[in-house]
């Protein structure tokens, strides 16, 4: 299990810290994925986020030294058949952008296809995330053809090529919100309709 603290949510913490920061929403929606794919500091979304959010509840707990951890719990109940593997925790319960791509996507190419491309946002720039990799959108937006930006926010850039119908998903410029935590499994868990699962996420800072 990988559990990080993502690179936004790193610098606001950092710029708290120094008596500013932009972390003003709670972060007490989650929602898991059955993409694949493992953690990253610079994912700005799930892998192939699937349902809607649900609200968690967040408390203040001790670990080592008085409140020095976040316990952040919440359950999901499954509404088919599916294999989870990834989970994150958002600041906004409205679900992200989704979309796909109509072509492959090589390496170094900086033209997408897109297919659900009106999901998306009427301006631009925004970020999309295909598997590990954030993507800037910074022309074609409301077409099949957007013009982006490869591997932003420090993401590694693919050096294979992205499939054909692999996922778009919306990232932080989008109604996804920021999302502060993100936990993947080494092996899916696979679920039947009626599942629940219950996470229990701590954040300490040491």
């Amino acid at each position: 299990m990988i559990t990080v603290l993502t690179s936004q949510v790193r610098n606001s913490l950092a710029a708290s810290v120094l008596g500013s920061g932009t972390l003003s929403i709670y972060p007490k929606y989650i929602q898991w994925g059955t993409g694949s794919g493992a953690a990253n500091g610079s994912d700005e979304t799930l892998f192939n986020p699937v349902q809607d959010r649900v609200t968690a509840s967040a408390s203040q707990v001790t670990t080592t030294t008085s409140g020095d951890t976040i316990l952040i719990s919440g359950t999901i109940t499954s509404t088919g058949t599916q294999s989870i593997t990834n989970v994150g925790v958002f600041t906004t319960q409205s679900s992200t952008a989704l979309g796909s791509l109509a072509t492959q996507l090589n390496p170094g190419v900086t033209t997408v296809s897109v297919t659900g491309y009106s999901n998306f946002p009427s301006t631009f720039p925004f970020d999309v995330q295909a598997l590990g990799e954030v993507m800037t959108v910074v022309t074609g937006n409301g077409t099949n053809s957007w013009t982006v930006i490869r591997a932003t926010n420090g993401s590694p850039i693919s050096t294979s090529v992205i499939p054909a119908g692999t996922r778009l998903v919306g990232g932080n410029n989008t109604a996804n919100g920021s999302m502060f935590l993100k936990t993947s499994f080494g092996n899916g868990i696979a679920l039947n309709a009626g599942d629940a699962l219950q996470f229990k996420i701590s954040l300490q800072f040491i």
